[in-house]
């Protein structure tokens, strides 16, 4: 056996540069050939990368128009890092470039449009995501039936044979409601279009109630208690997901008018929910994922992509849309105006008899 063989592969291993981390730094465009004003302004441009399941994975983002995105490939060839995104309604952006320590220097082509980058590599950061797929609300005031069926999935009160979406939302709101002859939702779910959440003691009673009526039909369920609190700062959020909890956060985004029916005016004083399922924190800030079940159906219109959330896509009715984003702290709070926090907790079913 070649004893210098290990050596060999350690050395190899250690001279290829590290591509997970915080990559940030500015951006330049030529004006173009007909401009007679001064010339476009650097702007700033981010992308993380780290290791997933399946490979590389991460976004860019930035607050120029076009550019935030998940990330479609990673890839790594003759000391060049490459990353493309499909950005939604934009042309493909790539970046490409060689990297030297921790500086890469890159060119940003999308489009017709090539410009020249020199971004700067952050190891040190913190990221954690939880298992939580997003669900779709089904009637256009049911942002508290999807985060709760979110919730119930994720501690286990519904299962795999729960169907997604509207069955199971359905399923809540009945269940909550049982006995009550007078209950418009009793023969047809479609008639409670407008049932909002109404107040936060309604939200909680919800959460706590579905599972405890699931119980008591024979059903071995956890228990889940839940709790309204203020805005959270960004160590208690991730205590939180640490510690394998979900967040709801209350917002006010300013979203389209199908959103905002009267039922929703007595929700105290958000108007929409959407669930806090992972961070991303690095020295300089804080990002959180949030799966938010509202279908935007226009991203011109979308609040997390005009702030300049990262939109991450899935499949609703077989056509490609947003179904969570990366934002970051300070704009959740100040630009879709979190004003309210859930905090649930779930205690495991007693073993059977």
């Amino acid at each position: 056996m070649n004893t210098l063989l290990p050596f060999v592969l350690a050395a190899v291993l250690s001279a290829s540069p590290s591509l997970e981390g915080l990559w940030e730094g500015p951006v330049t465009c030529p004006p173009p050939a007909s401009a007679s004003e001064k010339p476009p302004q650097p702007f700033v441009l981010t992308v993380f990368i780290t290791q997933g399941a399946e490979g590389f994975e991460g976004f860019m983002g930035s607050q120029q128009q076009g550019l935030s995105a998940q990330l479609k490939t990673v890839s790594f060839e003759e000391e060049k890092l490459r990353v493309t995104a499909n950005v939604p309604h934009h042309y493909q952006a790539e970046l490409q470039g060689p990297i030297e320590d921790s500086t890469w220097k890159a060119t940003l082509t999308q489009g017709p449009v090539s410009c020249s980058a020199l971004l700067q590599r952050d190891p040190d950061v913190q990221l954690k995501k939880l298992p939580v797929p997003p669900t779709s609300q089904s009637k256009p005031v049911w942002s508290w039936l999807s985060a709760g069926e979110m919730l119930f999935r994720h501690y286990g009160v519904l299962g795999p044979e729960d169907a997604l979406g509207f069955p199971s939302q359905c399923t809540i709101v009945r269940a909550l409601f049982s006995g009550n002859p007078r209950f418009e939702c009793s023969s047809n779910c479609n008639f409670c279009k407008s049932m909002a959440g109404g107040s936060a003691h309604e939200f909680v009673g919800m959460l706590t109630d579905f599972p405890r009526k699931r119980m008591a039909s024979g059903r071995r369920t956890p228990r889940i208690f839940a709790a309204a609190t203020p805005v959270l700062d960004s160590s208690e959020v991730r205590r939180e997901l640490d510690q394998g909890n979900p967040i709801v956060a209350s917002l006010n985004p300013g979203t389209p008018s199908a959103v905002m029916e009267p039922g929703l005016n007595s929700f105290l004083p958000p108007l929409h929910l959407a669930l806090i399922v992972g961070y991303l924190k690095t020295q300089a800030t804080t990002w959180y994922l949030l799966n938010d079940p509202y279908p935007f159906p226009q991203i011109s219109t979308n609040p997390y992509v005009q702030n300049q959330g990262i939109p991450i896509m899935g499949l609703r009715s077989g056509a490609p849309v947003p179904v969570a984003y990366w934002l970051r702290e300070d704009t959740l709070k100040s630009k879709l105006r979190w004003k309210e926090s859930f905090l649930v907790r779930a205690e495991p079913p007693a073993p059977p008899p």
